[in-house]
């Protein structure tokens, strides 16, 4: 009874393991080579987005196939800045066109003697205050 058990035993598990062997999953290189094939053939989407697949460009590629120069897309930019089209640009209709404060600096028509020369009679006269934000005593 032990032996007609064992072989039985032994019987299935030859089976069993005869079935792995037949059933067992394709190597890397049959898997890459069958990947190729269908690139090739076009049967993959690209990038898994699935938006080549519906006929529509991608952002990046959009960008880098546009036909407007830098400079034409700054001058746009701009002029809709002004227009106050661009949401979340918290210019309103009367700062529109003004400089901002580091324009301001960068164009100043005063020389650095003539700054040295105002803060010095500042700073006799007690308007600059050590230890405080610089604000002259008459604007407190």
């Amino acid at each position: 009874m032990k032996k007609t058990l064992s072989a039985l035993a032994v019987a299935s598990l030859a089976l069993f393991a005869t079935q792995a062997v037949v059933a067992q999953e394709k190597s890397r290189a049959e898997v890459k080579k069958e990947t190729a094939e269908a690139n090739k053939a076009g049967q993959i989407p690209g990038a898994g987005a699935n938006a080549n697949a519906a006929g529509e460009t991608s952002p990046k590629e959009k960008a880098a196939t546009s036909t407007t120069t830098r400079a034409d897309r700054k001058k746009t930019t701009a002029e809709a800045n002004k227009a106050g089209e661009i949401p979340g640009a918290d210019k309103s209709a009367d700062t529109a066109g003004t400089m901002s404060p580091k324009e301001k600096a960068a164009t100043s028509t005063t020389t650095r003697e003539e700054r040295k020369k105002v803060t010095a009679e500042a700073n006799k006269a007690g308007d600059i205050k050590s230890g405080e934000a610089n604000i002259p005593a008459k604007q407190k």
